[in-house]
């Protein structure tokens, strides 16, 4: 997780003070998984293990167990007892225990779980981080790239019945980026980020590369090179390289010719089959070589915008294998 240290001193201040910065985190997510796995609900997202050096007197390394909940869920705090119980006898240790609640209710707040009774039982605490706490005017003032995540996110929750103003947002969330200075490295990993949880349909996605592209300058234009490229790509393939030009440059409002449309389309295929592929193997390492032909077979962009938005929080590649079978066993 190239942003841990970040996440850290974001969502749990107190304990990020306490890591040590020159020795490297270790992260046990297969570990995780393997022992989750066990857990008496269906997995939806993979959450976080890491085993994390600290600086001072206590113990040399703690494990760190980070949790994200997207929205509100019966009996959580039971739910993170039996993970902190499960990873302290697996690794007899102590364990730090993060929830990170990103739902959007401020008042939904789940506490401490306090089982004493009688003498007998116990009191189970663990860190909470409520991303609602967070203000829009202290996150993008924020030199944190991890606050730009939590926006990221909030557009999500709140353009998700209204794409044109999601895409008006994510301008505005690209263009504070640059404004602000961030490194390349940072705004390409959180563009990626942005695009997976805020998904444009066809004609808006043209109309946004548009508008970066011919924003600030040409500054931005770097960010988004390796999208227009694809598409690009596909059109010259097929002999439509001037028109696909004119088409963006002109915008949607003026209208694309249905050869352009076709070029659009193609290159959105294989744009959107390059990101499936980027983001399994900036997770897992790899994309299969039976995956990587299911991607190919698949024609329909919306099924590969829903793989996509899988992609990112699926939990392993046999369940991405599962995901196109079952979608490739439906009748036509």
């Amino acid at each position: 997780m190239g942003l841990f240290h970040e996440c850290m001193e974001r969502f749990d201040p107190a304990f990020a003070r306490r890591i040590d910065r020159s020795r490297k985190v270790r992260f046990l997510d297969k570990e995780l998984r393997a022992l989750l796995g066990r857990s008496p609900r269906p997995r939806q997202h993979v959450d976080l293990l890491a085993e994390v050096p600290l600086m001072g007197e206590g113990p040399d390394t703690m494990l760190t167990h980070v949790e994200v909940q997207r929205a509100k869920v019966a009996q959580f705090a039971q739910r993170m007892l039996f993970y902190h119980a499960a990873l302290v006898r697996r690794f007899q240790q102590p364990v730090i225990s993060l929830a990170i609640l990103a739902d959007p209710d401020p008042n939904h707040r789940p506490g401490d779980l306090d089982l004493r009774i009688a003498g007998s039982g116990c009191l189970f605490q663990y860190h909470v981080c409520k991303l609602t706490d967070f203000t829009d005017e202290f996150l993008e003032a924020s030199p944190n790239p991890v606050a730009k995540v939590v926006l990221a996110h909030r557009i999500a929750q709140r353009t998700a019945k209204d794409p044109v103003a999601r895409m008006q947002a994510k301008l505005r969330w690209i263009r504070e980026l640059i404004r602000q200075g961030f490194p390349r490295g940072h705004i390409e990993r959180l563009f990626r980020a942005l695009e997976a949880m805020n998904p444009l349909p066809d004609e808006l996605d043209v109309e946004f590369i548009n508008q970066v592209s011919q924003s600030e300058g040409g500054t931005i234009m770097p960010i988004i090179t390796t999208f227009e490229r694809r598409i690009r790509r596909q059109v010259l393939a097929e002999g439509l390289a001037q028109g696909i030009s004119q088409g963006i440059s002109q915008g949607i409002s003026q209208g694309i010719s249905q050869g352009i449309s076709q070029g659009i389309s193609q290159g959105q295929l294989l744009t959107l089959r390059d990101a499936i592929r980027d983001l399994l193997e900036e997770r897992f390492g790899h994309t299969p070589p039976g995956i990587g032909e299911r991607l190919e077979q698949e024609t329909d962009p919306a099924v590969l915008k829903s793989w996509h938005r899988r992609a990112a929080t699926i939990e392993s590649l046999e369940a991405v294998g599962r995901l196109l079978e079952r979608k490739a066993e439906k009748p036509s």
